[in-house]
């Protein structure tokens, strides 16, 4: 079951050039206790996603589109899907006159009433296509209403006594939490302007207790005036009552968990190697045991050596603690062994994802056997190393069609001017491109 959904996410920037389209409808599932590995170029949009999942977007992140949905026990799409469905009719529907009304104004209003009017039409447009929980809920309400009865009726005979009844009350609670799209977190903090509260109270349920995040660089992210072990206490008690004693015990639990000795609690940041300054982040990220955790690059500024170890303390720990874990990385080679399954994205949107093996063996997407040729394997033949020729696009004016078209050597006409679509030849194994199918039955893309 999954733990966390993340549909259709569309977050963008707001830049003096215009909006930067950072995520771009991502849609993504992450199972319990399982270990996904989301890499790409630079500024192709992954920490994006990992902030937007935290809700630590800055001020000038807007959510214009989409879901994420999180439960620590699961989040039950058999429920959500039937409603996810019906609420899409209803859309499509209601959106099908507001595009023609659309298409029937002149496509140059210039300024005045016409033109207020046909930006009216693309906002309300634009909101149903890219629906939000406020959404569905407002399509939903028929439903909504009828289990809000159904509840309290089996509440009512539930509490005099007739036990048989749980059964259908549990369920219709669960039906009700689906059709009012529970477990949000956009909903809890997103503006009707798609701005973001910088705090909710809701989310200190959730950030650091459910969710917690290894930020990029562990050289930067340490407060240099406090002790480590001070600075690990301090998030502790942000979030549980526990004492000074308490919370020390809990520090030298998660030091012994990480590799580093006990006795180096009450040293400096600058007092820590690069190794066992990344060690404590990943500490501080465990303290309260959440049941997902994002390490935003965790091998950055460390050497081979010692990224090799810090991966594999994470693959011990992942097994240990039966967490679920999202390994953020450029590299490839950095989550292949740890990572049960590869999400590759590129200028803002997902273009392969499968299993671990099925990526290495089966590649379906250029851009992802350009990442693959970028680092060389300790297996099989020597062969030169290839770089993606090129550079990412910029992701205010993104490419029309493919966004990786201008630096594909695959591709054709259709590829400069239609969207591809998700392929996908084999279950769990997916690809944003129109030829994937092909590259599939010819036993996948081989490394130059």
């Amino acid at each position: 079951m999954p733990v966390l959904v993340v549909r259709n996410l569309k977050v963008y920037f707001k830049v003096r050039q215009g909006w930067v389209k950072a995520v771009d409808g991502v849609d993504l599932n992450i199972d319990q206790g399982e270990t996904v590995g989301l890499v790409g170029e630079s500024g192709c949009g992954k920490t994006t996603l990992a902030y937007a999942i935290t809700q630590l977007l800055p001020s000038n992140a807007f959510v214009f589109g989409g879901q994420i949905l999180f439960g620590p026990n699961g989040v039950s799409l058999d429920y959500r899907l039937p409603y996810w469905q019906t609420a899409q009719e209803r859309i499509a529907k209601d959106a099908e006159p507001l595009r023609a009304q659309l298409e029937a104004s002149p496509a140059d209003p210039g300024e005045g009433k016409a033109a207020k009017e046909r930006e009216e039409l693309e906002r309300a447009l634009n909101t149903l296509k890219n629906p939000l929980s406020a959404t569905y809920r407002k399509y939903l309400q028929p439903e909504i209403k009828a289990l809000e009865k159904q509840v309290d009726d089996l509440g009512q005979r539930w509490q005099s006594g007739d036990k048989s009844v749980r059964r259908q009350f549990l369920e219709a609670q669960h039906r009700l939490g689906a059709a009012k799209q529970e477990g949000d977190l956009i909903d809890i903090t997103r503006r009707k302007d798609g701005s973001l509260r910088e705090y909710h109270p809701k989310l200190n349920e959730v950030r650091w207790k459910e969710i917690s995040l290894v930020f990029q660089g562990a050289m930067n992210a340490l407060n240099p005036v406090y002790t480590v072990g001070d600075q690990i206490v301090e998030a502790i008690q942000a979030h549980e009552e526990v004492d000074d004693e308490q919370a020390r015990k809990r520090v030298a639990e998660l030091y012994r968990l990480v590799g580093i000795p006990v006795d180096r609690i009450d040293n400096y940041p600058h007092e820590y190697s690069g190794g066992m300054k990344q060690r404590a982040m990943i500490a501080m990220a465990l303290a309260l045991n959440p049941k997902l955790v994002i390490m935003d690059e965790p091998t950055t500024a460390l050497d081979v050596i010692t990224a090799s170890k810090i991966m594999d303390e994470v693959l011990r720990i992942q097994k240990e603690l039966e967490m679920t874990l999202i390994i953020i990385s450029h590299d490839v080679s950095t989550v292949a062994k740890v990572a049960d399954r590869i999400c590759v994205m590129y200028a803002g949107e997902l273009v392969e994802e499968g299993p671990s093996k099925r990526i290495f063996n089966r590649t379906l997407h250029p851009y992802t056997q350009g990442l693959l040729g970028a680092f060389p394997s300790v297996k099989g033949s020597k062969r030169r190393l290839e770089a993606i020729p090129g550079s990412p696009p910029s992701l205010v004016t993104p490419p029309t069609g493919c966004r990786f078209h201008p630096r594909c050597s695959y591709a054709k006409d259709i590829c400069t001017t239609e969207r591809p679509p998700y392929v996908a030849p084999e279950p769990g194994h997916r690809a944003l491109c129109h030829f994937s199918q092909d590259f599939y039955n010819q036993g996948g893309l081989a490394r130059t």
